[in-house]
């Protein structure tokens, strides 16, 4: 799991271009449920909102240019990128709100990719339990614990 703080202005930025995500969709397309693709979509366009909401109505119609032109122009993006950045650290509640909405489509799009077998992920406040074979040792995890189990069964004896 990517730590809330790791998550830049650049990571919200592509999370909240709808070309950018899909680019990082696309990607990963062929793992991806359908649904979670829309997720992954939808929560974009809530991060963008969430950027837009900060602004009067003037100033929004002039962030979504400047978001227009940051989807092909890579100095467009970085423009807007340090302008985010400088807002994140002058507001942290908003910071936190970016990052919490980037954070869910960073999980959609990596976790939802994931092929294994015997995978158990719990986040934030979250506990589990998992016994992946009856004559295996239970695992219990809980309140923050972070770490990872492979689990195999030996190749059946030939």
């Amino acid at each position: 799991m990517v730590d809330p703080l790791s998550i830049t202005a650049g990571t919200i930025l592509a999370y909240a271009l709808p070309k950018l995500l899909d680019a990082s969709l696309e990607k990963v397309g062929e793992l991806l449920t359908e649904e979670a693709i829309n997720q992954a979509r939808q929560k974009g366009q809530a991060l963008r909102q969430a950027i837009l909401r900060r602004l009067n109505p003037e100033k929004q119609r002039q962030l979504e240019q400047a978001m227009a032109a940051a989807e092909t122009s890579p100095d467009q993006r970085q423009e807007l990128e340090c302008w985010l950045e400088r807002m994140m650290q002058q507001h942290p509640e908003f910071a936190e709100e970016l990052r919490k909405l980037a954070q869910e489509i960073h999980q959609i799009i990596n976790v939802d990719t994931g092929q294994a077998r015997n995978v158990q992920q719990i986040f934030a406040g979250g506990q589990g339990l998992m016994a992946p074979d009856a004559n295996a040792p239970v695992i219990q995890a809980g309140d923050g614990a972070q770490f990872t189990f492979n689990y195999t069964t030996p190749p059946p004896a030939s």
